[in-house]
C-alpha cells in the first residue's frame, strides 16, 4: 500500500504533466487516468531520465529511442 500511495502522490505532484493516453479507438473519451496509466507514465519518465544524458543530437535516433521507451513503459 505504501508503494501505491507513493505512485499516486508522485502522479498528483509531477506525473499528470506527462500523461499520454495510448491510442485506444474504442475508448477515445477517456479523461481520467487509471492506476495503470499512472504507472506507465512513471515508467516512461524513469526511462527518459535514465537515457537523457546518453542521447545524441541525432533527431532520427532520438525518435527511435522515444519509441523504444514507449514500448518499455507499456511492458508490465
Amino acid at each position: 500500500m505504501v508503494l501505491y500511495g507513493l505512485i499516486i502522490a508522485w502522479f498528483h505532484e509531477e506525473g499528470h504533466r506527462h500523461l499520454e493516453f495510448p491510442e485506444r479507438p474504442w475508448y477515445w473519451q477517456k479523461k481520467e487516468p487509471s492506476f495503470a496509466d499512472m504507472l506507465t507514465t512513471l515508467r516512461r519518465r524513469s526511462w527518459e531520465d535514465k537515457l537523457r544524458d546518453l542521447l545524441p543530437n541525432n533527431r532520427r535516433l532520438k525518435k527511435q529511442i522515444a519509441e523504444i521507451i514507449q514500448i518499455l513503459s507499456l511492458a508490465g
